[in-house]
């Protein structure tokens, strides 16, 4: 039985070998809870904080995207990373959270390092964080990674990423912080993609809003949220946080799937602090991505001018 059972092995991993293309084995566990990440500066010259602060003198304003980028792969089932960055250069949005981006993951998208492809293309900073790595067979090709991101048109000071819950055998899933310093001063953004299972989307909301209670600074939480609203880990978020899309009452606007079927539930969410007050939502119509992106336009309010959460606008 030993001996048949050997046998057996050494036969799968033959055939491993021999289309090891294709396959990608988990690597070392993912590191600490939160580890520390280093932000990457444009690779061509940008105006500096002072010149935008000059140029955008009496701006209050800062406007913010949320995109699940499917790793680059449109409606139509091609690899087209140029889409998804004319969709993020169209918005004109400041800071962009990015989902399913892939560096080096494997052929899905083509080996790309897409959040230097990505930056490069619309010259901005930007930040990545994995949350899953893959230790591909095929000599030579070393670690994958797929994660969030973060691009902004504005210096970031810091960033981190946090580790959330998950059942085992579930997909990893993390959070990604940066802090960014835009002309109306810092402000912290964190981007996420939670799980498929109830259990361990209620489990990473709570991890989620326990790390983003402790901020100081106005922030905004962007992330294909895998929930509909009514679901306890959206209503979780709510209680605490402005959805922006109900404030503004466009909560009716569908996100996943971009193809041609209607209607599309709404799955991916901006949500902020009492910090800011939301002016602007908009879904944005692409089938660059099986998500469509969502922006939101955020005005930074004083420390006496703070807004309830949980409401919609004339509530």
């Amino acid at each position: 039985m030993a001996r048949a059972l050997l046998a057996l092995l050494l036969a799968i991993l033959i055939l491993t070998l021999g289309n090891s293309r294709r396959l990608t084995m988990p690597a070392v566990a993912w590191p600490a809870t939160l580890m520390e990440l280093d932000p990457v500066p444009p690779v061509r010259p940008i105006p500096s904080l002072r010149e935008l602060q000059t140029q955008e003198r009496g701006r209050t304003s800062v406007q913010v995207m949320s995109y699940n980028i499917h790793h680059g792969r449109g409606i139509s089932g091609g690899l087209d990373l140029e889409e998804i960055a004319a969709v993020i250069e169209a918005s004109g949005a400041d800071i962009i959270g990015l989902q399913e981006v892939d560096r080096n993951f494997g052929q899905r998208s083509d080996y790309q390092d897409q959040p230097a492809m990505l930056a490069s293309r619309l010259n901005m900073h930007y930040v990545y964080g994995d949350s899953l790595r893959v230790q591909h067979l095929r000599p030579g090709r070393g670690v994958g990674y797929y994660g969030n991101m973060i691009l902004s048109r504005y210096p970031i000071l810091d960033s981190q990423v946090l580790r959330l819950p998950n059942q085992w055998g579930n997909e990893p899933r993390t959070a990604l912080k940066a802090t960014i310093e835009t002309p109306t001063g810092p402000i912290v953004v964190w981007v996420t993609h939670l799980g498929l299972s109830n259990g361990d989307r209620e489990a990473q909301v709570q991890r989620l809003l326990g790390a983003v209670e402790e901020e100081r600074l106005p922030f905004a939480v962007l992330g294909d949220f895998n929930a509909l609203a009514q679901t306890p880990e959206a209503r979780a978020m709510a209680n605490q946080l402005q959805d922006v899309g109900r404030v503004l009452e466009q909560d009716n606007i569908g996100t996943f799937y971009a193809g041609p079927s209607q209607p599309m539930p709404r799955i991916d969410y901006i949500w902020v602090g009492q910090h800011f007050q939301p002016t602007s939502y908009r879904v944005i119509p692409s089938q660059a991505s099986d998500h469509l992106a969502v922006t939101a336009d955020l005005v930074l309010l004083s420390e006496g001018r703070k807004v309830q959460t949980g409401k919609r606008r004339g509530e």
